[in-house]
């Protein structure tokens, strides 16, 4: 008999550890089997197999409980390697979370041990049986035309009832396979020389003791001609390679840039189906293929040598997951260098305050790339929107900015339009009660869509009918206040009604593949203005963008959050760089209410260092990161009075420690469920791990509390 040690499908701390349960025969590890789970078939991890030669009474009374026999062997082989297996060990440690769903983070649905699970598609195909066989001599026509690995969809098209018969007589076999990768062939491009500043950067790197540098390079410096030049050192030296992107919408351009030089490259991120991640997943298992381009996700995939890991745009929050494990994609990156003796490279034309300060104090080697690739940087101008409402009545496209849209597409060049706000209004208030139409499901205010003529919550998804009157006191005074990008589009539309003009935010690019679209119309010139979200800031590199224009520049700033000038100065640096990155010169309209702000006058000087010593000295005086860490702690619970005992009882758990401690606070409902927010702050990060990991189990033990979920190191605070 065979002991099995396994980790079920249960999200929750309070069985953050493995089961036992018992087979007849030997059970590899890391593969998954089907097991009976709190009276329920469920599915698991083998983290270990040992075989005992007692029997399973005694092996029960040793215990002191009943074990399950394991129903079924899912996996013919391992589904994570052990590397892998303790990678989720230390992500499980570090943020606090199950060791289940760290697993699950890094395996594509197909493999996962949710009972969502889908199975990879197989492909049904034949093969020939040795032996002697008496055929017709139309049996052996059709015979001799199949071959082994054959799809039994093409034979049975030679003839139905002769492949039929030919099973019947064993003469041939069917069989399924997984379903194979195809490969999109592009044309190759060759490497371009690189200039003194990137040479520098490129060798640097490359010679470095150091495991981590930063590329601190402006756009339009030409990060991305660097990345492509050490891929092909590192592919030389037979070592894989990792590209990272934080958003959807820049993976395919990085992937057409890499594929031009390399051919075949995997790319991995959420916009791919279930089978074709699991088939990209797969081609790096089976060592297929060395060069990887991706999202956040990407960076569990089942690397053998890891050579090197680029993480561009490493400054931007897509990197840090908000579902548990919350993870930060950097932390990870580092853990894997080390087990992998490789490298990791941070790039930015603005870095993360902690990254830069690192790279400040020598932890990382730091490099820079201060020039644009034979360009100059844009012309910078704001538009103060108080003078601009008080003098024209317009708040959305300013005059400037107007005159400067009816410039570029007269010179046949393009515009790009970025406005952080999808939807048609945000607000809806009543002016006879002043009260504003609210998500049943969530304390925030309903976003009006005039296409579809629906209001729609963009924290739950929730879609309500447009009423005619106040749901509060009757009135039938409703009015739309604000403006979000489909509101833009139709303004637009209205100013120009000549040109070509379309919307890319999370309303546009539900469908699969539409990222890519619409940006290929936009290369092929069939938009002239493109308005869209965060998603159009960064990375984007398209030679006849002349102009850039940011509508409500400073409405982040307004958010009562530690790291809201960081974010603001992020995008409005990143989408200036958008502009200008050919021979023509680039100009960038910046509207602002705040154009006083350090985050303003620092995009208008393009100086980053203006900005860091500001901010610096803001954080050094708070106490925030990266002066201390932060460890963010959100209860939920559909139970109002549940969750206030709950908040209480941790608050005062944390109170006998020596961290930094702030008082519960509420935070809006989210899907009826209501929500609190602990947080803690202290220099010593693993002592505040430690410290928060016994708090934690201590209260999961106690009956009737709310759930929990831990982000350590949060970008923003809830």
């Amino acid at each position: 008999m065979y002991l099995i040690e396994a980790y079920v499908t249960n999200a929750s701390l309070n069985i953050n550890r493995a089961f036992t349960y018992y087979s007849d025969y030997e059970i590899a590890k890391y593969v998954r089997i089907r097991v009976i789970f709190h009276n329920a078939p469920n599915l698991a991890i083998v983290s270990s197999c040992r075989y005992t030669d007692k029997d399973l009474n005694e092996i029960c009374e040793e215990l002191g409980f009943e074990i399950e026999k394991v129903i079924e062997v899912v996996d013919e082989e391992p589904v994570i390697s052990q590397e892998l297996f303790e990678l989720a060990f230390w992500l499980s440690r570090t943020t606090i979370s199950p060791l289940i769903s760290c697993l699950n983070s890094m395996l594509p649905k197909t493999l996962k041990t949710s009972k969502a699970y889908v199975d990879p598609k197989t492909i049904r195909k034949i093969r020939k049986i040795n032996g002697e066989h008496t055929f017709t001599k139309r049996q052996k026509e059709v015979y001799d035309q199949l071959y082994d690995g054959m799809d039994a969809s093409q034979a049975r098209k030679i003839s139905v009832s002769i492949i039929k018969k030919l099973l019947d007589m064993n003469a041939i076999e069917e069989y399924r396979e997984e379903a194979a990768f195809e490969n999109s062939l592009i044309e190759s491009s060759a490497f371009k020389q690189l200039t003194e500043e990137q040479k520098n950067a490129y060798d640097s790197i490359i010679n470095t003791d150091k495991m981590v540098s930063l590329l601190f390079g402006v756009t339009g410096s030409g990060k991305t001609e660097v990345y492509l030049h050490l891929a092909r050192h590192y592919l030389q030296q037979n070592k894989e390679v990792l590209i990272l992107v934080p958003e959807i919408s820049l993976t395919p351009q990085m992937i057409q840039r890499v594929k031009e030089r390399f051919s075949d490259v995997v790319f991995y991120h959420s916009e791919l189906s279930d089978q074709e991640r699991y088939e990209q997943y797969k081609r790096i298992r089976d060592r297929e293929v060395k060069i990887v381009v991706g999202t956040r996700s990407s960076i569990f995939l089942p690397f053998h040598d890891l050579g090197l890991i680029i993480i561009d745009e490493e400054h931007d929050s897509s990197y840090k997951q908000d579902n548990v494990p919350c993870y930060h994609v950097k932390n990870v990156a580092f853990k894997r260098a080390i087990t992998h003796r490789g490298k990791v490279l941070l790039a930015s034309a603005t870095p993360s305050l902690e990254s830069y300060t690192r790279a400040l104090k020598g932890d990382y080697q730091l490099l820079e790339l201060q020039n644009r690739i034979n360009l100059s940087f844009p012309e910078i101008s704001v538009v103060d929107l108080d003078e601009q409402v008080r003098k024209h009545r317009s708040y959305i496209i300013s005059k400037v900015l107007h005159d400067e849209l009816e410039s570029c597409l007269n010179d046949h060049k393009q515009a790009i339009i970025l406005l952080n706000r999808r939807g048609y209004s945000p607000i809806i208030r009543c002016s006879d009660c002043n009260g504003v139409l609210m998500c049943t499901d969530c304390d925030t205010p309903l976003n009006y869509h005039k296409k579809e003529n629906i209001l729609k919550c963009h924290q739950c998804g929730k879609i309500y009918q447009v009423p005619d009157r106040c749901p509060h006191c009757g009135s039938r005074e409703l009015l739309y206040y604000g403006f979000g990008t489909m509101k833009v589009e139709e303004e637009l539309h209205r100013l120009f009604p000549e040109a070509k003009i379309e919307r890319m935010d999370r309303d546009s690019v539900g469908r699969k593949g539409a990222h890519e679209k619409i940006l290929k119309r936009f290369e092929d010139h069939q938009i002239d203005i493109l308005i869209g979200t965060q998603m159009i800031a960064k990375g984007l590199d398209y030679p006849d963008v002349t102009l850039v224009g940011i509508l409500n520049a400073d409405a982040g700033l307004m958010h009562q959050d530690y790291n809201s000038a960081k974010v603001t100065f992020d995008l409005l640096m990143q989408a200036s760089g958008r502009s200008g990155r050919a021979q023509d010169e680039g100009k960038v309209i910046i509207q602002a209410f705040n154009t006083n702000h350090y985050a303003i006058k620092a995009v208008l000087a393009q100086d980053y260092n203006y900005f860091y010593n500001i901010e610096m000295n803001y954080r050094s005086k708070t106490s925030y990161p990266p002066y201390s860490h932060m460890i963010q702690i959100i209860l939920s619970d559909l139970n109002d009075e549940r969750i206030i005992r709950s908040a209480k009882y941790l608050y005062e758990q944390f109170e006998q420690t020596d961290f930094r401690v702030y008082k519960p606070y509420e935070l809006g409902k989210i899907k009826k469920m209501y929500r609190n927010r602990i947080l803690i702050m202290d220099k010593d990060l693993l002592k505040m791990l430690a410290e928060t990991q016994k708090i934690i189990d201590e209260y999961i033990g106690r009956r009737n509390m709310s759930h929990v979920k831990i982000d350590v190191d949060p970008l923003y605070i809830e």
